[in-house]
């Protein structure tokens, strides 16, 4: 069985409010590129500490890898009301709060009414954060799009779709072929999941 973690809307919405706090580091903000950066960003903690910072379900989608959950709440923040569903009705009318939403773009564009909750992120997390903005925040969609269209992780999952529009990635794969991945992070990341499957909370 794939690893699994738990969803932390918290730190979801943290990393949003950070990328879309700085338009300069960050330009054109929107739920697209907003998918791409935090994929990035659980990447690279993942590969060394054994765990992402928001603990979504990650598809791999024709336009690349996209965190399902994050994406369904800023789907219907953004206006797509087909997209809405109770289930994150809560986290949209809390979204609201904390983004602007900028419809004079194709894409609707994203940007902070509020400072970050920092608090709700590990040193870790942040600096996972900081990086990726460093590194990718300036890139376009397109961009983003061919950098993790190479990524094993995607191209696995995206081979074995079949007829499916979406099919879900693992955990395990976002290890292969990155030289960053520190030893024994994988190792950590299964050895925690399946503990968490012995004794469920």
């Amino acid at each position: 069985m794939a690893v699994m973690f738990l969803y932390d809307f918290d730190k979801a919405e943290a990393a949003l409010v950070y990328l879309a706090s700085n338009s300069e580091a960050v330009p054109a903000f929107d739920k697209y590129k907003a998918g791409k950066l935090l994929f990035l960003a659980d990447k690279y903690h993942l590969v060394r500490y054994g765990r992402p910072i928001l603990g979504d379900n990650y598809k791999a989608l024709d336009y690349g890898p996209v965190p399902q959950q994050t994406l369904d709440v800023l789907h219907v923040l953004v206006g797509d009301q087909s997209a809405w569903r109770a289930d994150v009705a809560k986290a949209v009318e809390r979204l609201r709060k904390m983004l602007e939403v900028d419809h004079r773009f194709r894409y609707p564009r994203l940007s902070a009414r509020v400072t970050p909750n920092l608090e709700a992120l590990s040193i870790s997390e942040l600096r996972a954060l900081e990086h990726v903005v460093s590194e990718h925040g300036k890139r376009t969609f397109d961009e983003l799009k061919v950098l993790t269209h190479t990524m094993p992780a995607f191209r696995k999952a995206w081979a074995a779709r079949g007829d499916a529009l979406a099919v879900e990635m693992n955990y395990e794969d976002f290890f292969e072929e990155d030289p960053d991945a520190l030893a024994g992070a994988r190792e950590e990341m299964l050895e925690n999941d399946a503990l968490r499957k012995a004794f469920p909370a």
